[in-house]
Protein backbone atom coordinates (compact mmCIF):
# COMPACT_ATOMS: atom_id res chain seq x y z
CA UNK A 1 0.00 0.00 0.00
CA UNK A 2 1.18 3.07 -1.16
CA UNK A 3 2.35 5.88 2.06
CA UNK A 4 2.78 9.65 1.41
CA UNK A 5 6.24 11.20 2.93
CA UNK A 6 6.14 15.05 3.39
CA UNK A 7 9.70 15.93 2.79
CA UNK A 8 10.47 14.94 -0.59
CA UNK A 9 9.98 16.89 -3.21
CA UNK A 10 10.83 15.32 -7.22
CA UNK A 11 12.39 17.79 -9.48
CA UNK A 12 12.08 17.03 -12.91
CA UNK A 13 13.17 19.30 -15.99
CA UNK A 14 11.35 18.71 -19.27
CA UNK A 15 11.79 20.35 -23.18
CA UNK A 16 10.22 18.65 -25.64
CA UNK A 17 9.16 15.90 -24.00
CA UNK A 18 5.46 15.33 -25.07
CA UNK A 19 6.02 11.27 -26.00
CA UNK A 20 7.52 10.77 -22.57
CA UNK A 21 6.70 12.97 -19.93
CA UNK A 22 3.36 11.03 -19.23
CA UNK A 23 4.92 7.58 -18.09
CA UNK A 24 8.03 9.01 -16.12
CA UNK A 25 5.18 10.82 -13.86
CA UNK A 26 2.93 7.64 -14.46
CA UNK A 27 6.39 6.00 -12.35
CA UNK A 28 6.66 8.50 -9.86
CA UNK A 29 2.63 8.79 -9.06
CA UNK A 30 3.31 5.23 -8.58
CA UNK A 31 5.76 4.78 -5.57
CA UNK A 32 5.49 2.97 -2.51
CA UNK A 33 6.04 6.35 -0.86
CA UNK A 34 4.72 9.60 -2.59
CA UNK A 35 6.86 12.32 -2.26
CA UNK A 36 5.47 15.74 -0.76
CA UNK A 37 5.24 17.45 -4.85
CA UNK A 38 6.71 16.59 -8.28
CA UNK A 39 8.19 19.93 -8.91
CA UNK A 40 7.96 19.96 -12.84
CA UNK A 41 9.80 23.29 -15.00
CA UNK A 42 8.69 23.43 -18.47
CA UNK A 43 11.40 24.98 -20.41
CA UNK A 44 10.22 26.51 -23.55
CA UNK A 45 8.57 23.60 -24.80
CA UNK A 46 6.52 24.03 -28.21
CA UNK A 47 5.17 20.52 -28.68
CA UNK A 48 2.40 18.97 -26.81
CA UNK A 49 4.22 18.84 -23.09
CA UNK A 50 2.06 22.02 -21.63
CA UNK A 51 -1.11 19.80 -22.43
CA UNK A 52 0.22 16.16 -21.33
CA UNK A 53 1.70 17.95 -17.98
CA UNK A 54 -1.51 19.61 -17.91
CA UNK A 55 -3.61 16.51 -17.90
CA UNK A 56 -1.39 14.78 -15.69
CA UNK A 57 -1.79 17.81 -13.14
CA UNK A 58 -5.54 16.97 -13.35
CA UNK A 59 -4.60 13.55 -12.03
CA UNK A 60 -1.99 14.31 -9.25
CA UNK A 61 -2.71 16.97 -7.69
CA UNK A 62 1.25 16.86 -6.18
CA UNK A 63 2.30 17.94 -9.18
CA UNK A 64 3.37 22.03 -10.00
CA UNK A 65 4.31 23.01 -13.14
CA UNK A 66 6.76 26.29 -14.08
CA UNK A 67 6.79 27.28 -17.11
CA UNK A 68 9.75 29.05 -18.53
CA UNK A 69 11.06 30.87 -21.75
CA UNK A 70 13.78 28.41 -23.27
CA UNK A 71 16.91 28.84 -20.76
CA UNK A 72 18.94 25.50 -20.66
CA UNK A 73 19.12 22.50 -18.19
CA UNK A 74 21.04 24.78 -15.33
CA UNK A 75 18.36 27.11 -15.50
CA UNK A 76 15.22 25.08 -15.38
CA UNK A 77 16.72 23.05 -12.19
CA UNK A 78 17.70 26.24 -10.06
CA UNK A 79 14.34 27.46 -10.95
CA UNK A 80 12.77 24.30 -9.58
CA UNK A 81 15.35 24.01 -6.41
CA UNK A 82 13.75 27.44 -5.30
CA UNK A 83 10.26 26.05 -5.63
CA UNK A 84 10.93 22.64 -3.94
CA UNK A 85 9.85 22.82 -0.09
CA UNK A 86 10.79 19.38 0.90
CA UNK A 87 14.08 18.67 3.13
CA UNK A 88 15.07 15.59 0.36
CA UNK A 89 15.58 16.54 -2.93
CA UNK A 90 15.16 13.81 -5.40
CA UNK A 91 16.27 14.52 -9.63
CA UNK A 92 14.38 12.86 -12.55
CA UNK A 93 14.03 12.87 -16.14
CA UNK A 94 11.25 13.60 -18.54
CA UNK A 95 11.81 10.51 -19.76
CA UNK A 96 12.94 7.95 -17.40
CA UNK A 97 11.25 5.55 -15.90
CA UNK A 98 11.69 5.09 -11.72
CA UNK A 99 10.75 1.51 -10.03
CA UNK A 100 8.32 1.41 -7.70
CA UNK A 101 10.34 1.04 -4.39
CA UNK A 102 12.75 4.08 -5.73
CA UNK A 103 11.85 6.83 -3.20
CA UNK A 104 11.00 4.63 -0.46
CA UNK A 105 14.53 2.61 -0.55
CA UNK A 106 16.25 5.75 -1.27
CA UNK A 107 14.99 7.47 1.67
CA UNK A 108 15.95 4.74 3.89
CA UNK A 109 19.00 4.50 2.53
CA UNK A 110 19.80 8.18 3.74
CA UNK A 111 17.83 7.93 7.04
CA UNK A 112 20.15 4.45 8.06
CA UNK A 113 23.11 6.22 6.87
CA UNK A 114 22.75 9.79 8.12
CA UNK A 115 26.37 10.77 7.01
CA UNK A 116 25.28 10.84 3.37
CA UNK A 117 24.75 13.65 1.32
CA UNK A 118 23.92 12.40 -1.97
CA UNK A 119 23.29 9.27 -3.34
CA UNK A 120 22.36 7.70 -6.40
CA UNK A 121 21.14 4.05 -7.72
CA UNK A 122 21.92 1.41 -10.09
CA UNK A 123 20.56 1.99 -13.51
CA UNK A 124 19.11 -0.04 -16.32
CA UNK A 125 19.26 1.40 -19.97
CA UNK A 126 16.26 0.60 -22.59
CA UNK A 127 15.67 1.94 -25.97
CA UNK A 128 13.11 2.47 -28.30
CA UNK A 129 15.08 -0.33 -30.55
CA UNK A 130 15.81 -2.56 -28.11
CA UNK A 131 19.28 -2.44 -28.98
CA UNK A 132 21.71 -1.08 -26.70
CA UNK A 133 25.09 0.76 -27.64
CA UNK A 134 28.78 -0.76 -26.32
CA UNK A 135 29.42 2.68 -25.23
CA UNK A 136 26.29 3.06 -22.92
CA UNK A 137 26.71 -0.49 -21.38
CA UNK A 138 30.04 0.00 -20.39
CA UNK A 139 29.95 3.23 -19.07
CA UNK A 140 26.31 1.73 -17.37
CA UNK A 141 28.72 -0.96 -16.48
CA UNK A 142 31.39 1.26 -14.42
CA UNK A 143 28.70 3.42 -12.77
CA UNK A 144 26.95 0.82 -11.27
CA UNK A 145 30.02 -0.85 -9.76
CA UNK A 146 30.44 2.33 -7.31
CA UNK A 147 28.86 1.97 -4.21
CA UNK A 148 29.97 2.85 -1.66
CA UNK A 149 31.67 6.30 -0.91
CA UNK A 150 35.38 4.95 -0.85
CA UNK A 151 34.74 3.43 -4.45
CA UNK A 152 33.00 6.51 -6.16
CA UNK A 153 35.38 8.81 -4.80
CA UNK A 154 38.25 6.82 -6.20
CA UNK A 155 36.52 7.05 -9.69
CA UNK A 156 35.99 10.57 -9.10
CA UNK A 157 37.78 11.99 -11.93
CA UNK A 158 37.34 9.01 -14.49
CA UNK A 159 33.67 9.98 -15.22
CA UNK A 160 30.51 11.32 -13.23
CA UNK A 161 30.13 8.57 -11.26
CA UNK A 162 26.10 8.94 -10.36
CA UNK A 163 23.60 8.99 -12.58
CA UNK A 164 21.68 12.17 -12.51
CA UNK A 165 18.28 10.95 -12.10
CA UNK A 166 19.06 8.91 -9.44
CA UNK A 167 20.38 11.84 -7.42
CA UNK A 168 18.65 12.46 -4.53
CA UNK A 169 20.25 14.07 -1.88
CA UNK A 170 19.50 16.53 1.11
CA UNK A 171 18.33 20.34 0.75
CA UNK A 172 21.37 21.45 2.97
CA UNK A 173 23.64 19.98 0.69
CA UNK A 174 22.02 21.63 -2.51
CA UNK A 175 21.84 25.07 -0.11
CA UNK A 176 25.80 24.66 0.43
CA UNK A 177 27.14 23.73 -2.98
CA UNK A 178 24.33 26.93 -4.16
CA UNK A 179 22.38 24.98 -6.56
CA UNK A 180 23.72 24.24 -10.01
CA UNK A 181 26.20 26.27 -11.21
CA UNK A 182 26.41 27.28 -15.08
CA UNK A 183 29.52 26.15 -16.73
CA UNK A 184 30.83 24.46 -20.15
CA UNK A 185 30.88 21.10 -18.85
CA UNK A 186 28.07 18.74 -17.40
CA UNK A 187 25.96 20.29 -14.71
CA UNK A 188 25.53 16.96 -12.99
CA UNK A 189 29.55 15.96 -12.91
CA UNK A 190 29.80 19.83 -11.64
CA UNK A 191 27.22 19.49 -8.86
CA UNK A 192 29.06 15.86 -7.58
CA UNK A 193 32.75 17.79 -7.48
CA UNK A 194 31.45 21.20 -5.84
CA UNK A 195 29.95 18.80 -3.36
CA UNK A 196 33.13 16.72 -2.50
CA UNK A 197 35.31 19.90 -2.43
CA UNK A 198 32.14 20.73 0.52
CA UNK A 199 33.19 17.63 2.30
CA UNK A 200 29.85 15.68 1.04
CA UNK A 201 29.80 12.06 1.24
CA UNK A 202 28.22 9.73 -1.68
CA UNK A 203 26.69 6.52 -1.77
CA UNK A 204 24.38 4.41 -3.95
CA UNK A 205 21.69 1.91 -3.76
CA UNK A 206 22.44 -1.36 -4.91
CA UNK A 207 19.37 -2.44 -6.33
CA UNK A 208 18.50 -0.82 -9.84
CA UNK A 209 15.74 1.74 -9.24
CA UNK A 210 15.55 3.78 -12.44
CA UNK A 211 15.37 2.95 -15.89
CA UNK A 212 17.43 5.17 -18.07
CA UNK A 213 16.11 5.97 -21.13
CA UNK A 214 18.21 6.55 -24.50
CA UNK A 215 17.39 8.15 -27.00
CA UNK A 216 19.21 8.52 -29.98
CA UNK A 217 18.65 12.67 -30.13
CA UNK A 218 19.18 13.21 -26.47
CA UNK A 219 20.95 16.25 -24.84
CA UNK A 220 23.84 13.75 -23.81
CA UNK A 221 24.78 13.48 -27.37
CA UNK A 222 24.23 16.90 -28.75
CA UNK A 223 25.64 19.46 -26.11
CA UNK A 224 29.43 20.13 -26.01
CA UNK A 225 29.18 20.72 -22.74
CA UNK A 226 28.28 16.50 -21.97
CA UNK A 227 31.30 15.49 -24.69
CA UNK A 228 34.58 14.37 -23.57
CA UNK A 229 36.62 17.58 -24.09
CA UNK A 230 34.04 19.46 -21.59
CA UNK A 231 34.28 16.92 -19.34
CA UNK A 232 38.43 16.88 -19.28
CA UNK A 233 37.94 20.86 -18.87
CA UNK A 234 36.26 19.90 -15.64
CA UNK A 235 38.54 17.83 -14.22
CA UNK A 236 41.64 19.62 -15.02
CA UNK A 237 39.70 22.63 -13.22
CA UNK A 238 38.37 20.74 -10.12
CA UNK A 239 42.18 19.01 -10.18
CA UNK A 240 43.58 22.79 -9.58
CA UNK A 241 40.75 23.32 -7.27
CA UNK A 242 41.49 20.43 -4.97
CA UNK A 243 45.18 21.53 -4.49
CA UNK A 244 46.32 18.22 -6.46
CA UNK A 245 48.78 20.45 -9.09
CA UNK A 246 50.15 22.09 -5.91
CA UNK A 247 53.65 22.14 -5.70
CA UNK A 248 53.88 19.85 -8.96
CA UNK A 249 56.15 20.55 -11.81
CA UNK A 250 53.72 20.34 -14.21
CA UNK A 251 51.89 17.02 -15.83
CA UNK A 252 52.78 13.93 -17.84
CA UNK A 253 50.34 12.72 -20.22
CA UNK A 254 49.98 8.69 -20.35
CA UNK A 255 48.71 8.05 -23.70
CA UNK A 256 49.39 10.03 -26.79
CA UNK A 257 46.31 9.61 -29.19
CA UNK A 258 43.61 11.88 -29.11
CA UNK A 259 42.32 11.18 -25.68
CA UNK A 260 45.96 11.83 -24.31
CA UNK A 261 45.84 15.48 -26.62
CA UNK A 262 42.35 16.46 -25.18
CA UNK A 263 43.49 15.58 -22.09
CA UNK A 264 46.86 17.55 -22.46
CA UNK A 265 44.81 20.55 -23.47
CA UNK A 266 42.94 21.48 -20.99
CA UNK A 267 45.30 21.23 -18.84
CA UNK A 268 47.40 23.66 -21.24
CA UNK A 269 43.90 25.85 -20.80
CA UNK A 270 44.67 26.40 -17.45
CA UNK A 271 48.57 27.48 -17.70
CA UNK A 272 49.67 23.81 -16.52
CA UNK A 273 53.11 22.84 -17.94
CA UNK A 274 52.89 19.99 -19.90
CA UNK A 275 55.57 17.97 -19.29
CA UNK A 276 54.69 15.43 -22.23
CA UNK A 277 53.37 12.37 -23.37
CA UNK A 278 54.18 8.68 -22.44
CA UNK A 279 52.97 5.25 -23.78
CA UNK A 280 53.42 1.50 -24.52
CA UNK A 281 53.48 2.28 -28.57
CA UNK A 282 57.36 2.41 -30.00
CA UNK A 283 58.51 5.02 -31.65
CA UNK A 284 61.40 6.88 -32.80
CA UNK A 285 63.35 8.69 -30.29
CA UNK A 286 62.96 12.16 -31.07
CA UNK A 287 59.03 12.04 -31.49
CA UNK A 288 57.20 15.09 -30.38
CA UNK A 289 53.27 15.65 -29.98
CA UNK A 290 51.62 18.93 -29.24
CA UNK A 291 55.41 20.32 -29.63
CA UNK A 292 56.13 18.00 -26.58
CA UNK A 293 58.05 15.04 -26.42
CA UNK A 294 56.55 11.59 -26.73
CA UNK A 295 58.39 8.82 -25.26
CA UNK A 296 57.52 5.41 -26.49
CA UNK A 297 58.45 2.35 -24.80
CA UNK A 298 57.43 -1.36 -26.39
CA UNK A 299 56.12 -3.16 -23.03
CA UNK A 300 56.37 -0.08 -19.87
CA UNK A 301 58.84 2.44 -18.55
CA UNK A 302 61.53 1.42 -16.60
CA UNK A 303 61.68 2.85 -13.15
CA UNK A 304 64.76 4.75 -13.77
CA UNK A 305 62.50 6.70 -16.14
CA UNK A 306 59.49 6.98 -13.99
CA UNK A 307 61.86 8.45 -11.01
CA UNK A 308 61.89 11.84 -13.06
CA UNK A 309 58.55 12.23 -12.44
CA UNK A 310 58.16 11.91 -8.84
CA UNK A 311 57.21 15.51 -8.50
CA UNK A 312 54.70 16.14 -11.44
CA UNK A 313 50.51 14.85 -12.07
CA UNK A 314 50.81 11.89 -13.87
CA UNK A 315 47.39 11.69 -15.74
CA UNK A 316 46.11 8.40 -17.11
CA UNK A 317 44.50 9.22 -20.23
CA UNK A 318 44.51 5.69 -22.10
CA UNK A 319 40.64 4.84 -23.92
CA UNK A 320 42.18 0.87 -23.76
CA UNK A 321 41.72 -0.95 -20.40
CA UNK A 322 44.36 -3.59 -20.46
CA UNK A 323 46.94 -0.50 -21.50
CA UNK A 324 45.12 1.87 -18.44
CA UNK A 325 45.13 -1.36 -15.95
CA UNK A 326 49.32 -2.13 -16.73
CA UNK A 327 49.88 1.51 -16.32
CA UNK A 328 48.10 1.90 -13.69
CA UNK A 329 49.56 -1.08 -11.79
CA UNK A 330 53.26 -0.16 -12.75
CA UNK A 331 53.22 3.25 -11.13
CA UNK A 332 51.33 1.37 -7.98
CA UNK A 333 54.23 -1.23 -7.80
CA UNK A 334 56.94 1.50 -8.21
CA UNK A 335 55.41 3.72 -5.25
CA UNK A 336 52.93 6.01 -6.72
CA UNK A 337 49.91 6.43 -5.26
CA UNK A 338 46.79 6.89 -6.96
CA UNK A 339 44.39 10.43 -6.57
CA UNK A 340 47.77 11.37 -5.20
CA UNK A 341 50.78 10.90 -7.65
CA UNK A 342 48.69 9.98 -10.76
CA UNK A 343 44.73 9.80 -11.77
CA UNK A 344 42.84 8.67 -14.06
CA UNK A 345 40.99 10.82 -16.67
CA UNK A 346 38.72 8.24 -18.30
CA UNK A 347 36.80 5.45 -17.13
CA UNK A 348 37.18 1.90 -18.32
CA UNK A 349 35.09 -1.63 -18.17
CA UNK A 350 36.57 -3.33 -17.00
CA UNK A 351 37.73 -1.43 -14.43
CA UNK A 352 41.60 -0.62 -14.57
CA UNK A 353 42.11 0.02 -11.24
CA UNK A 354 40.90 0.75 -7.76
CA UNK A 355 42.05 2.84 -5.19
CA UNK A 356 43.74 1.57 -2.22
CA UNK A 357 41.71 3.14 0.19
Amino acid sequence: MARDFTDISVIVAAYQAAGTITRTLNSIAGQTLRPKEVVVVDDGSTDETTEMLQRAKGRDSRIRIIRTSANGIVSALNTGLAECKGNYIARMDADDRMEKTRLEKQLEMMIQNPELDLIGCRVEGFTDSGIFPESGIQYQSWSNSLISHEQIVCDLFAESPIVHPTFFATRELFNKIGGYSENPWAEDYDVILRAYEKGAKFGKHPETLLRKYHAPGRLSRREAMYKRPAMFEAKAHFLQVFGWLKNRRGVLIVGSGPTGRQAAQSFENRGVKLLGFVDNRPGPPDRYVKGRPAWGFPDLPPQEFLEQFRDVLIVLAIGDSSGQRAFSELLQKNGFVENHDFVRVIYNWPPASRCST
